[in-house]
């Protein structure tokens, strides 16, 4: 098991409570508190943005979310402990020596990618973040409890090919990420928070809450 791996397992719930912290320094977050916060997410939501541009809304959050992470994370493992950087490139967001490691989030029930990654065509160390906020509690409510996130589901794989979904267009190069079942007994032990199941073709990671 991986120095990064363990960190992550053994300081699980502190991760989180800091990473909740994190997501309130959020624009969006901010947003929602200045036009009010006695409202949940999904008032919020449709009191600013119409039927046509709520996906939009969902991206933004998604992004912010995958973002906030991938700053976030190297940071936490060195206070842990770790020897790790933030390393944005073609081969990864975090470097631990000469290990290199992908840190992808997604808020269904898969990551996403994109078909002109070489990355993602080849093995490669893998943090897997699913995550859901809670749409139906006031920000009054989650600043009160610093609980952004409802559900998690983070897996840690080392040394993982997963199967891409997906073909490119005009307008699309986002693929589906997904592990394939056979993989089932390596994502039983990649999962540090939540749990897995084996279905049809691929295993479906379920989060549970925070």
């Amino acid at each position: 098991m991986s120095d990064v791996k363990r960190v992550m397992k053994d300081n699980i719930e502190e991760i989180i409570s800091d990473l909740n912290e994190e997501l309130f320094l959020d624009r969006i977050i901010r947003y929602w508190k200045k036009k009010g916060s006695h409202r949940t997410l999904n008032e919020h939501r449709t009191t600013y943005w119409d039927d046509d541009s709520g996906a939009e809304f969902g991206v933004d959050l998604g992004v912010s979310f995958g973002k906030i992470f991938e700053l976030y994370l190297p940071e936490k493992l060195k206070e842990l402990g770790c020897d790790v950087e933030p390393k944005f490139s073609s081969s990864g967001d975090m470097i631990a020596g000469d290990t290199h490691w992908e840190l992808k989030t997604g808020q269904g029930g898969c990551i996403q990618g994109a078909t002109h990654s070489p990355k993602e065509h080849k093995s490669m160390n893998l943090i897997q973040v699913l995550w859901t906020p809670h749409k139906n509690k006031s920000l009054d409510d989650i600043l009160a409890d610093r609980k952004f996130i409802s559900e998690l589901n983070i897996s840690v794989f080392e040394d993982i090919k997963v199967d891409s979904q997906g073909t490119a267009s005009n307008n699309n190069s986002r693929t589906s990420m997904r592990i394939g079942r056979h993989m089932f007994k390596e994502s039983v032990s990649a999962c540090i928070y939540g749990a897995v199941k084996r279905n049809r073709k691929y295993v479906g990671f379920t989060k549970v809450g925070v």
